[in-house]
């Protein structure tokens, strides 16, 4: 029977309940504790089985051709609920709330950092990290659910973020889905000191084309396979606005400090890897730190703009 690492209460299921009004207040729910205590059970393994939502429980209990309707049917509604048009005619929700709400669910590091603070937000996600390295495995997936479900599983995961494999599945344009993959990437977190940046900045040269929240603007990097998204696009201008920690900024990093399990090397290799997307596109780039923003705002600004407005196409 699974018994809660926090409190030592045990039951066949830990509901959310539990952690939200029981347990020690540590947690909202069955994610948080899951994120903390990596691995622990949550719910009794022959229960999970029987209870659980599938096409093999649908088809035990009302037979193949029955239960699979019913599968077909459950699947179907929950697509419809979590879906932007129920969550508009339900709730009266906007696209960017439908497109918040589901960026703060999502498990990153700025997400857990805006819920528990910067140590221990980065402790619980790491932690989640762990658990995912585990479950998310080859061969954890192959060897309780086959070679099959495997090459179906990453075939599924790479097709939202592929405009190509998207345009295919969905029926569009390439372009179309490239809109479509950078509407939804927009940044889950933005600091305050950047949302500040921004501000201040369209203060001095008009609004903005494209930023982390409003029309974020991406590149698909065909050379790694990956869409990437830039803080700020102005005309032929891509700005990049390096949070210290984050972005290992090399004024205050060396090159093998370790941030969040990278070294800071590794950090700068990536960031580099973006920037050259962008110059490869024909893009003017420029970064901007957070040091030296905090050092002099009213220069770093005066700069940036002076560049957009001599640069800009």
């Amino acid at each position: 029977m699974p018994k809660c690492l926090e409190c030592g209460f045990e039951a066949p299921r830990l509901q959310w309940t539990h952690f939200k009004y029981k347990c020690t207040g540590k947690f909202n729910n069955g994610q948080e504790y899951m994120a903390a205590y990596t691995g622990a059970k949550t719910v009794d393994a022959e229960l999970a089985k029987r209870t659980a939502v599938s096409l093999e429980t649908f088809v035990r209990k009302y037979g193949e051709e029955e239960g699979a309707l019913r599968f077909d049917s459950y699947r179907q509604k929950q697509a419809d609920s979590n879906g932007l048009e129920y969550k508009k005619q339900k709730h009266g929700w906007t696209e960017e709330q439908y497109r918040d709400y589901n960026l703060s669910r999502s498990v990153t590091p700025e997400t857990m950092v805006k819920k528990y603070g910067l140590e221990e937000g980065l402790r619980r996600y790491e932690a989640y990290c762990d658990k995912q390295k585990i479950t998310k495995s080859r061969d954890y997936v192959v060897s309780n659910y086959g070679e099959a479900k495997w090459h179906e599983i990453n075939k599924l995961k790479i097709t939202p973020h592929n405009p190509v494999l998207l345009a295919e599945r969905d029926n569009i344009t390439v372009e179309q889905a490239v809109a479509q993959i950078a509407a939804r990437n927009t940044s889950a977190y933005v600091s305050d000191l950047e949302l500040e940046f921004v501000t201040e900045l369209e203060n001095l040269v008009g609004k903005l084309d494209h930023t982390n929240k409003h029309a974020p603007y991406g590149k698909w990097d065909h050379d790694h396979n990956k869409y990437v998204v830039y803080d700020v696009k102005h005309g032929n201008c891509v700005i990049e606005f390096n949070g210290d920690y984050w972005h290992a900024n090399p004024a205050i990093y060396h090159a093998q400090d370790q941030i969040r399990g990278k070294s800071a090397q590794d950090i700068w290799i990536k960031d580099q890897i973006k920037l050259d997307i962008a110059r490869k596109a024909g893009l003017n780039v420029k970064v901007v730190w957070e040091h030296d923003y905090r050092k002099n705002k009213v220069q770093v600004l005066k700069e940036v703009a002076e560049w957009i407005l001599n640069t800009r196409k």
